[in-house]
């Protein structure tokens, strides 16, 4: 079964869907028993203590410029950036310009 505001087989622009969506917004695309899948729009100026998630995640950046703690280590995702994170691993977030992300998470 899945949950969110796409339908199965329903293209979207993840770009244009920035207009009807406030910054800072996270917008569930799809939730399914083995993933979810997020739209992130988050403002400059934005950070995000370390945590972890309890699964894997892959991050692809498509707009603005953010930078992720990861074991210490700064990494810059600017547009068609693409990173992932094993599940449990520590990241924290800084967002230096408006960004957008495609947030996908494996259960």
């Amino acid at each position: 079964m899945s949950y969110g505001h796409v339908k199965s087989g329903d293209p979207i622009n993840l770009q244009t869907l920035r207009e009807e969506l406030d910054v800072d917004t996270s917008y569930a695309l799809v939730k399914t028993d083995r993933m979810e899948v997020i739209r992130m729009a988050l403002p400059k100026g934005k950070t995000v203590e370390e945590h972890s998630v309890d699964s894997e995640i892959s991050v692809l950046c498509l707009k603005g410029e953010i930078y992720f703690d990861i074991d210490h280590e700064a990494q810059t995702l600017t547009p068609d950036d693409w990173l992932y994170l094993n599940a449990r691993q520590p990241f924290s977030y800084s967002v230096k310009e408006e960004t957008i992300l495609l947030v996908t998470i494996i259960f």
